[in-house]
């Protein structure tokens, strides 16, 4: 207050206080009145806006900062030094410095726009790389394709579930007419298919697509759309294409298909789950049982892999349950422990293919064994119980000084040995369990991976019309935009019925199909011989249907892997049941593969109106009527939905005035056409103006549009193929498996699905493999106007003039396509014999020939003239001294030998890398940096241009020698032993374009020089001389190329012809050499390695140490002794067959199976597969001589040239071993890459060897035999089904670098060693040679099923009394349930819910 005020107050309040009352009033008076005056100045105050509130305490608001308060805050002499390295790094790189560019932004004000327009751009683009929310997550329940279709979008798990409501596309805007035309008028006016005509063709389509076409359509549709018998409105199989039809839609349903004997991933033989298909034409089911058996072939390949040890047990599970808990508890075992568990895992092998449970029979043997083994079991555990207890008490002793009961020890005496032994067979079921689920669900996602991409590359191109033009292009829909984060992938479809009508592609089966569906309706509704199905209308069709199935009611219902297909009765002339064999369960290869062949040249009939079978009329009615009742919009709503022009005629739906009058006659009004059959209506000017094919056309098509446009949207919108499509899920060879490439088939894929599933059957280069899904006729025109003529089995005729082809176009060619028209698999003629090898190899008629030479068209053109057959080929005739060849090896040898030497010491100390500098210990991949650029440099040497490869002393030069080794490579794939057809175009086309850029090298090398004359020798070598001062000097692995090449010559006087053969020389010269080398080393470590060697590997492991110790003596009789060692321990190693075939025919001797010789016919084309691995197992003798191994006992080289090749090869082999034995404690490197990852495939008497377990086969054996004692098949009749030859020997091969193929050579593996010196491996106890191993029974190598497994939280929630349900049929009470889990967490029972698998409702306990 004032002060005025304050002595105001005061004053009053002293006067009041000393009692002057009298004084008082006047005061108080004057004090009223100024009071009064005051309160009269406050009402009549004015408000002043301006003193009033706060300023001080609002938010502070700053205003920005404009591009040029920014650029001075940059430009300033303190930041000169950022600007300038700034221009700089982006003149030289056109990229960005963000180190000073970082200090140039951190300079700009706080309040700048340009640094919050910064900051808001870095955000946006960080924030957009990641996915919000996630759409993938861990556990198996994402990981793997759950049976329904749930958990496929992670955002809404139950989007596209099997069991779901269909969605709708196109709203309904347009009215219906009142009274809509009758659905029979609709299919006869609109719909039903005119005569065939005399010729009986009918309107057949000219694009040339074949049936095959239809029948993947077929499996599409079948695959996503399955409409409920109860509910019309719900689909029961999933909106996602993942092969339902073969796996099924629900858990029973996998469970039922799936080889739950056996397990291992595998699915029983040529079984599929969906019904429905066994109606359709045969190659619809054929079409399924590829898919099985691709299914199972990947699930074997991925076993045999194992990448990163996904695919096996732990250790400790991998034999026989009983064995292994044997091998568990029992430690240290003795020899008869040893031997009773051996015989109880063989035992219980045999005894589960033979399909005898452990309780079966009376095999009183068996049954000791099995006792013995689980009393030492029971044993040994009560005693580590024992031990254990007592260690506890001990460490209750020395913690406390006090002898108690602990809480453990407690617990340990409630532990009994039995349930110890009855936890371990409990695991051992479950880790198998959890292999063959890891394996199927493997195995399907990459099934399903084929089967996409086929649709990608094969079907939807066809439908494209791309296979008319030399181009590979097609919509994948998978590709990643980066600039439309809109265009969402993985997030979920759900199937409409709109798309359920539009793939009813009726009116394209074909005229063959339509005869199959008419024999096929008359057997299931026993009609007679005379019977029309064209006939039938919808009520004789309901009636005969409700017959049909109250027939199949009475019957006890087939399951799947008892299901057959096709007619059921023999004798119709053109149609035949498929029947599966008795033993085997599969059905006839060769009835399947002509069917398949026939499917593929079988033409579709035109897309389009009134072209569906007759036959079909009550079916189409059905759809009619359905549709209707879906209340589906119009043609024109449909066409407005998807952006389309309206039809506004009549004319503009068709040019043909047939169709143009029924549609006008039947709605009137064009905005009143029915979506459905008027969509089939939409024509343009082709095949009478009724054609609606697919392909680039004029046709304004609702239909395709609509096509093309959904199978976008079911590949993008599924998780499975978009963002979860990488190794991870599919593993590196799966990825590449289902990889199209670009170079084979212009990207198909269909080819790889008939190759893995009927293999051998179709030549590898059969033109129907060009696209399978035209016939061969059209894929014979479009190879030859696109250039591919040359690629495939196809005979080229120009016509003197043009004709008419099947499809009525004009051709000037005539094409012969027999030759691509499928065979049974010959005979394979499998020797075993060291004699009977030798005799075929050293054969010089010219009859057995290596494969390639039988086909010619392969080859090159100069390759091809000296290769063909029926060339002179035997040394004597081409004046060759054999004599003067040894002579020459045995002179060459040492010059060889110190040549490799010292190539191979400069490129170990070239490619070595130091692990640890301080303990010097290094690290060498001894395939990659070692064998590889040896062998690669004495190849080139040899040819003359080792000038051109690149090394310490000539950096400049063009070439690698792993890129010139990777020719060779191609070269000798395509040349060895090929198991794998579906690589033999791609590896043809490498083979070519290999054997060209070495041939170019070779004219220009040694050859070149040989045949200069002596003058230009001389002064072109001076100057080259002195032009090649500090470059690699010449060696005498290139003077003995050129002595080579100058002999060559003397025979072959065409230059190019002799630089073939001196190229064939010089790649017969590296003959496997890097497999042998690999083969011998990995023999060599793995019984170093071994804890308990069998007797052979204790000779090679002698051999080793033996090689190690001679190593350091260069005496000739250390080196003979080296190379017999080394060659011995090849004899053994090497897992290659050599492969022969006859041009012509022939006869040769052979030993039969009783050691007796005798002669064989051989027809054209017969091969003969010299398995020397199998026929050299007993041989023990050790020579130096290289001459006297089966490997090295015949060249090509021979019959042009006093040289052997083989020579220089089997001391290379030598030489390498021996460099590397001077390495100081060589032994592996650490985790894989230390192992070589070598594949070891069985040898298979059966092509079905690929798709079944091992012991099924035995099983199919083990029947065969039996049924042949109960004289129920003759010797021959078993012969045919399991023949007792062998089909394909037992082989090694080897993986690529990344696992993702396998290939015939080795390609990486790393050793580790501490320098050069002598080495010693028992030193500190052999702590060199140890390995530490991590238990692979704990997390995160094995990880038994979790909660993860289902989901975790985001499981169906179940109630917790779902198992008694299960067990008992009950629910609580007031609950009768027929079937277990059938309320969830809704019923108000009152109890707690758990999380249960991800799966159809709850219907999985």
């Amino acid at each position: 207050m004032s002060q005025s005020q304050q002595s105001l107050l005061n004053g009053h309040t002293n006067g009041y206080a000393n009692g002057h009352a009298n004084g008082r009033t006047a005061e108080a008076s004057e004090w009223d009145a100024k009071i009064q005056k005051l309160n009269g100045e406050l009402r009549d105050a004015k408000y002043l806006a301006g003193f009033h509130g706060d300023a001080l305490i609002g938010d502070k608001f700053r205003p920005g900062v404009g591009w040029f308060a920014d650029l001075r805050k940059i430009l300033t002499f303190q930041h000169l030094p950022a600007i300038k390295n700034v221009l700089i790094h982006y003149i030289k790189t056109k990229t960005l410095d963000k180190t000073n560019l970082a200090e140039l932004v951190g300079s700009i004000s706080n309040d700048s726009l340009l640094r919050a327009k910064f900051i808001e751009t870095e955000v946006k683009a960080k924030y957009e790389r990641m996915l919000h929310p996630p759409i993938t997550y861990l556990g198996d329940a994402f990981k793997y394709r759950t049976a329904d279709g749930k958990f496929n979008s992670a955002m809404h798990p139950q989007l596209g579930q099997a069991g779901a409501p269909y969605a709708k596309t196109v709203p309904s805007k347009t009215h219906p007419l009142g009274a809509l035309p009758d659905p029979a008028d609709l299919f006869d006016r609109l719909m039903a298919r005119e005569d065939p005509g005399p010729d009986g063709k009918g309107r057949f389509s000219t694009s040339g697509l074949s049936s095959m076409l239809i029948y993947h359509a077929t499996i599409i549709i079948h695959d996503i759309f399955r409409t409920n018998d109860a509910d019309k409105n719900i689909s029961d199989s999933s909106s996602y294409l993942d092969l339902s039809p073969l796996y099924g839609f629900t858990e029973e349903m996998q469970r039922k298909i799936r080889d739950d004997k056996y397990k291992l991933g595998l699915l029983k033989p040529d079984t599929f789950a969906e019904d429905r298909l066994l109606r359709q034409p045969p190659g619809v089911c054929i079409y399924l049982v590829m898919y099985n058996r691709y299914h199972n072939y990947v699930a074997t390949q991925l076993r045999r892999i194992n990448e990163n040890g996904r695919f096996s047990v732990p250790t400790k599970y991998q034999l026989a349950p009983l064995a292994s808990a044997a091998k568990e508890f029992l430690k240290n075992p003795d020899k008869i422990v040893q031997d009773a568990l051996w015989k109880q895992h063989n035992t219980w092998k045999h005894r589960r293919s033979a399909g005898i449970d452990d309780d079966d029979d009376n095999d009183e043997d068996y049954e000791d064994v099995c006792d013995f083994l689980r009393q030492r079991i029971l044993t040994a555990i009560e005693e580590g119980l024992n031990k254990q207890g007592e260690l506890q008490r001990e460490l209750c002793r020395s913690v406390t000084g006090k002898e108690h009961e602990v809480e453990a020890d407690k617990r340990l005496k409630n532990i009994n040995p039995e349930g110890v032994l009855q936890e371990f067979l409990k695991a051992h079921e479950a880790a198998w369990d959890k292999l063959d689920e890891d394996l199927f669900q493997t195995a399907r996602l990459i099934t399903c991976g084929m089967y996409i991409q086929i649709s990608i590359h094969d079907y939807l191109r066809a439908l494209m019309g791309f296979h008319n033009f030399d181009t590979n292009f097609t919509l994948d829909p998978r590709v990643d935009m980066k600039n439309h984060k809109n265009v969402s992938r993985g997030l979920g479809n759900q199937v409409t019925v709109e798309f359920n009508l539009l793939y009813r592609f009726h009116c394209a089966i074909s005229m063959k199909d339509e005869s199959y569906a008419e024999a096929f309706m008359s057997e299931l509704f026993e009609k007679e011989e005379g019977w029309d199905p064209k006939s039938m209308g919808l009520p004789q069709f309901m009636q005969e249907m409700g017959k049909t199935k109250a027939k199949e009611r009475m019957k006890e219902p087939l399951e799947p892997w008892q299901q057959e297909f096709g007619l059921r009765k023999e004798g119709h002339a053109r149609f035949k049941p498929f029947k599966r064999n008795e033993y085997t369960g599969l059905f006839n290869d060769e009835d399947m593969v002509n069917e398949l062949t026939s499917a593929m040249d079988d033409p579709i009939a035109n897309f389009g109106p009134l072209n569906v079978p007759r036959s079909l009329k009550a079916v189409e009615i059905l759809g009619i009527m359905q549709a209707r009742k879906w209340e589906i919009g119009t043609l024109n709503d449909f066409r407005d939905f998807f952006g389309m022009k309206r039809h506004a005629s009549f004319e503009s739906i068709t040019p043909n005035e047939q169709v143009q009058n029924a549609l006008r006659d039947l709605y009137e009004n064009v905005d009143k056409v029915e979506l459905y059959p008027g969509i089939f209506c939409e024509t343009n000017q082709a095949n009478r103006q009724l054609n609606a094919d697919p392909g680039p056309s004029d046709l304004d098509s609702a239909l395709w549009a609509a096509i093309f446009s959904d199978a976008i949207t079911l590949v993008r919108s599924d998780r499975f193929y978009t963002v979860d499509w990488n190794t991870n899920s599919l593993t590196n060879w799966g990825m590449a498996e289902v990889t199209p490439d670009n170079d084979v088939c212009k990207s198909s894929m269909f080819h790889r699905l008939i190759q893995r599933a009927f293999p051998e059957w179709y030549p590898y280069d059969s033109i129907r493999f060009f696209h399978p899904f035209y016939t061969a006729e059209k894929n014979a025109e479009l190879a030859k106007a696109q250039g591919y003529d040359k690629e495939f089995c196809i005979k080229t005729t120009p016509l003197r003039k043009a004709k008419k082809n099947s499809r009525g176009e004009t051709t000037k060619f005539d094409f012969e396509v027999t030759s691509s028209n499928p065979q049974k698999p010959s005979k394979t003629v499998y020797l075993t014999h060291s004699s009977d090898i030798k005799r075929i190899l050293e054969d010089t008629s010219d009859i057995l020939v290596h494969p390639a030479r039988t086909r010619i068209s392969d080859l090159p053109p100069v390759i091809h003239d000296v290769l063909k057959p029926g060339q002179n080929n035997d040394p004597k005739k081409n004046g060759v001294s054999q004599t003067a060849a040894a002579k020459h090896s045995t002179v060459d040898h040492e010059h060889i030998q110190s040549y490799l030497v010292g190539i191979a010491r400069d490129i170990i100390k070239r490619e070595v890398v130091t692990t640890d500098k301080n303990k010097g210990i290094y690290q060498l991949d001894i395939v990659r940096d070692y064998a590889i650029p040896i062998v690669t440099r004495f190849v080139a040497d040899f040819l003359g241009f080792g000038h051109l490869l690149r090394s310490d002393t000539n950096s400049h030069a063009p070439y690698s020698e792993n890129e010139v080794y990777q020719h060779i490579n191609n070269c000798q794939v395509f040349l060895s032993y090929n198991t794998d057809e579906t690589k033999l175009l791609k590896r043809r086309k490498a083979f070519r374009d290999s054997m060209t850029f070495l041939l170019n090298l070779a004219e220009e090398g040694n050859i070149r020089e040989a045949g200069k004359w002596r003058t230009t020798r001389w002064v072109q070598g001076f100057f080259g001389a002195v032009a090649s001062l500090g470059q690699d000097k010449p060696n005498f692995m290139t003077a003995l190329g050129y002595r080579v090449a100058g002999e060559v010559l003397q025979r072959e006087k065409n230059t190019s012809k002799a630089a073939t053969i001196l190229l064939l020389t010089g790649l017969d010269s590296a003959y496997n050499v890097v497999l042998a080398f690999t083969s011998v080393m990995e023999s060599f470590f793995q019984s170093l390695y071994a804890e308990h060697p069998s007797e052979r590997g204790e000779k090679i492991r002698n051999a080793w140490l033996e090689i190690q110790k001679l190593a350091f003596t260069d005496d000739a009789k250390s080196n003979e002794r080296i190379q017999a060692l080394v060659l011995k321990v090849q004899r053994w190693s090497v897992r290659l067959p050599i492969v022969r075939k006859a041009s012509r025919e022939t006869t040769i001797q052979a030993t039969n199976h009783e050691n007796k010789p005798e002669q064989i016919k051989l027809g054209k084309g017969t091969v003969v597969v010299c398995d020397i691995n199998k026929a050299e197992w007993k041989n023990e003798t050790e020579n130096a001589d290289e001459r006297m191994e089966l490997n090295y006992c015949s060249s090509f080289a021979e019959a042009f040239s006093e040289y052997h090749p083989k020579h220089v090869a089997a001391t290379g082999l030598v030489t390498m071993v021996k460099v590397l034995a001077q390495l100081k404690n060589l032994r592996r490197g650490h985790d894989t890459q230390g192992v070589s990852k070598k594949i070891n495939i069985d040898s298979s008497s059966v092509g079905y060897a690929n798709y079944m377990a091992p012991m099924r086969l035995t099983e199919i054996e083990l029947k065969l035999e039996q049924a042949k004692k109960d004289s129920k098949l003759t010797e021959q009749q078993r012969e045919a089904i399991y023949p007792s030859g062998i089909r394909k020997p037992a082989t090694a091969t080897y993986l690529t670098t990344e696992w993702d193929e396998m290939v015939p050579f080795p390609t990486t593996w790393k050793l580790r060693f501490d320098g050069y010196g002598l080495s010693d491996y028992s030193k500190n106890n052999y702590e060199v040679l140890k390995v530490f191993r991590i238990p692979d029974d704990i997390q995160p190598f094995y990880q038994p099923n979790g909660p993860s497994h289902i989901g975790g939280s985001f499981a169906t929630p179940v109630c917790v009394c779902h198992n008694s349900w299960k067990n008992k049929g009950k629910g609580h009470e007031g609950h009768e349930e027929t079937e277990a889990g059938a309320h969830e967490v809704l019923s108000a029972c009152g109890h707690a819910h758990a999380p249960m698998p991800a799966t159809s409702g709850c219907k999985i306990g």
